[in-house]
């Protein structure tokens, strides 16, 4: 029995045996194991490992999936005279050794022999007279296995003092690498006893350095964050402290084994505490692992860095959108009885009984110096066009209504043959531009003409008159004023023909009217140079925020989209903000739903929900900066507005100006005018309504913009609300 090679386990062996029974040649290999505190009895490797030449100096791989060996075997490249090394790899699937290779990377036409598979599984030892440089005899050599090509390197002589000019055979390392065991025919030493003693070394170590790179970067930016860095080992309790700023964006640190504790203790692994801290920002602390550096006993290689860890820590958060709801009113009228309901917090659409009154202006106005009819009005081509229409069904509000003027009138001629109307004619009579022969003539016939050859109206009902300045002078002192002249003025004794348009239909409203995005950037906001909310309903893209401004915490939201539409089903809004920092990244927050609910008048029936009918009328035309009513609108309100203010009617009346004149004098202008409708509510009803209240606004709550005649004339105008419970009406 001879060579030997024990297991990483400890408890198999791997040994040459000569001249057995089981042999197949001279020397065979043989494995047995530790059964209980006894080695079992040998098995013979096989015909794949053993022939009937000769077998030995065993190696086993650390993992027993490769065992190396020497041979005079059959089958060398450099013949049966010389020993080489040879290898088989275990066959787990048929549980045994594959058959044996020659080691043609490493063999010579000389003698290798003695094969040493180091504790990595991949560094191979052995001793050769073969390979170059030599230093006489059988030298050691070292050459490793790379994996992934499953290559060997070119085998390096390991050098002096182990290999002298006699014979070095027989090498073996433990796992830790830092002794040698070998025998030798040297005698150079003292103490030599004879042929092939034993020897030691020590293999001299250096350790190498590992970098730890430390980076403080932006949650959604990536950007990098001033911060002070502090950095504890929490093993040897070694400390380091840096400042990282806009130029210095890194933090290095360099790890040796020191970091490492006692080498006695053999520690593979130190943990790093890393903290970084910026006023701005939440403090943060990551704990970070970091692996023993290698050693080497090369000293050249001691100075090269094994390799680096970067840590980057994220300061900061996403952008966050958030939404204040106020409660709808519907909810809070359903909510003790439908307890579902009660913690709603979204868009509610209620569709409410509606009477609207919609005041008809009876003047059409022109751009200075022409008699050509605006483009915002609408007109029609011929009379077929316009079949069909009629004046209680034109969508949309006031001014929608208003722009149909000729059309309304066209129509209410036909529906009431016996009427008649006046075409007045006028212009400013102040600027140049209007001072222009037959201008007002040509506007006013311009009117006739379209009631004539478009609707059909006959001649002798339509009366023609020409003037410079309107009857009623609109303020000749004020720019606006002079603009709102420039008309053709609709007259008519016949109240069929110069009513208001009323609508009583189910209209559908918004509650809460408004709501407000809440809106966190979630980084510096230096950072920022732009952000925008973009909405979505199911597949469909509502509406993109982009006038938010970049720090402002609130945003205030109509619902409507691009289209200034509401939504008329149930699919919730999705609603995500994302902001554009300075170096063109975006930051996207989390979405949020906003749930929609749609309430028809048909379903509060059926759920018996108390509901109510929502009614609408607006008075203009009072007389030229007065307070009384003046017969139009003492109509309106004894033919449409008194019989609607119930006993259990909530009632507002609020008095309205336009910019035209001084602001103090319009405030107080607008109040009396309220004032008017107030009092002829009360007179009328002997004060039995439920609630009534009155204010005057002036300028500042206008209805409509008052930049054209016609917004200004409407926002002249007291409006009645009235909401009076169904049933009780």
């Amino acid at each position: 029995e001879g060579a030997a090679s024990i297991a990483a386990d400890g408890q198999t062996l791997y040994f040459t045996a000569c001249d057995r029974p089981d042999g197949l040649g001279d020397c065979d290999l043989y494995k047995t194991t530790i059964e209980g505190d006894k080695w079992g009895r040998p098995v013979n490797l096989g015909r794949n490992v053993n022939t009937r030449r000769w077998e030995s100096q065993p190696s086993i791989h650390p993992h027993q999936t490769r065992l190396y060996f020497t041979s005079n075997r059959d089958g060398s490249p450099h013949g049966s005279k010389n020993i080489d090394i040879w290898y088989c790899d275990w066959d787990e699937d048929e549980g045994e050794w594959k058959p044996a290779v020659n080691l043609e990377a490493i063999n010579t036409p000389g003698n290798e022999v003695s094969p040493f598979i180091a504790a990595d599984g991949v560094t191979l030892f052995f001793a050769s007279d073969g390979h170059k440089p030599n230093y006489g005899g059988l030298d050691f050599y070292v050459a490793r296995l790379d994996p992934e090509t499953d290559t060997w390197s070119k085998p390096q002589n390991i050098g002096k003092p182990i290999n002298t000019s006699d014979d070095e055979q027989f090498i073996t390392l433990p796992a830790s690498g830092d002794i040698i065991y070998f025998s030798s025919r040297r005698k150079d030493l003292k103490g030599y006893q004879g042929d092939l003693d034993l020897f030691m070394a020590f293999v001299p170590s250096f350790f190498k350095t590992l970098i730890l790179n430390i980076q403080v970067v932006d949650e959604c930016s990536k950007a990098p964050i001033p911060a002070a860095i502090h950095v504890k080992n929490t093993l040897t309790g070694r400390v380091a402290k840096d400042s990282l700023t806009s130029s210095k964006t890194e933090m290095q640190m360099i790890i040796t084994y020191a970091d490492f504790g006692n080498p006695k203790d053999s520690i593979k692994v130190a943990n790093f505490e890393v903290t970084a801290e910026n006023p701005n920002y939440t403090r943060v602390v990551r704990m970070q692992p970091i692996g023993r550096p290698p050693m080497t006993q090369d000293e050249s290689e001691a100075e090269k860095v094994a390799g680096d860890t970067t840590v980057i820590i994220t300061m900061g958060q996403r952008p966050v959108i958030g939404t204040e709801i106020a409660e709808a009113d519907y909810i809070k009228r359903v909510k003790e009885t439908n307890p579902k309901l009660a913690s709603y917090n979204g868009l509610v659409m209620e569709q409410v009984e509606t009477w609207d009154l919609y005041p008809l202006l009876n003047y059409l106005f022109f751009d200075a110096g022409s008699s050509d009819i605006p483009e915002r009005y609408i007109l029609f081509e011929s009379e077929k066009e316009t079949v069909g229409f009629t004046d209680t069904t034109i969508a949309g509000g006031t001014l929608d209504k208003y722009y149909h003027l000729l059309n309304i009138y066209g129509y209410r001629m036909k529906k009431h043959p016996t009427a008649k109307i006046e075409i007045v004619g006028c212009n400013d009579a102040n600027t140049k531009e209007e001072k222009i022969a037959n201008l007002s003539k040509d506007r006013a016939t311009i009117v006739y003409n379209y009631l004539k050859d478009v609707w059909g109206i006959e001649d002798s009902r339509m009366k023609l008159t020409v003037r410079n300045l309107p009857a009623v002078v609109s303020n000749l002192k004020d720019s606006l004023g002079i603009v709102e002249n420039r008309r053709v003025e609709i007259l008519s004794s016949e109240w069929e023909i110069m009513k208001p348009v009323f609508d009583r239909d189910p209209k559908t409203f918004p509650q809460p009217v408004t709501m407000n995005y809440t809106l966190k950037n979630g980084i510096e906001d230096e950072l920022v140079v732009r952000r925008r909310v973009e909405i979505s309903r199911g597949s469909e893209k509502w509406k993109t925020l982009t006038d938010i401004g970049v720090i402002d915490p609130i945003y205030t939201w109509d619902w409507k989209n691009e289209n200034g539409k509401y939504p008329t089903d149930n699919t919730p809004y999705t609603a995500q903000l994302i902001v554009t920092t300075n170096t063109g990244a975006e930051c996207v927050s989390d979405p949020i739903n906003i749930p929609v609910l749609q309430v028809r008048t048909e379903d509060k029936k059926i759920e018996r929900i108390k509901d109510s009918t929502l009614e609408n009328y607006s008075l203009i035309l009072f007389p030229f900066d007065r307070h009384d009513a003046g017969p139009i609108n003492e109509r309106i309100m004894r033919d449409y507005v008194y019989d609607r203010c119930m006993p259990s009617s909530n009632i507002e009346v609020i008095g309205h100006t336009d910019v035209v004149g001084l602001y103090d004098h319009n405030q107080r202008l607008s109040e009396r005018r309220a004032n008017t409708v107030y009092n002829g509510i009360m007179k009328t009803t002997k004060g039995q309504v439920g609630v009534i209240s009155k204010r005057g606004v002036g300028e500042d709550e206008p209805l409509y913009n008052n930049i054209l005649p016609e917004e200004r004339f409407y926002n002249r105008t007291v409006h009645v609300r009235i909401k009076t419970p169904i049933g009780e009406e």
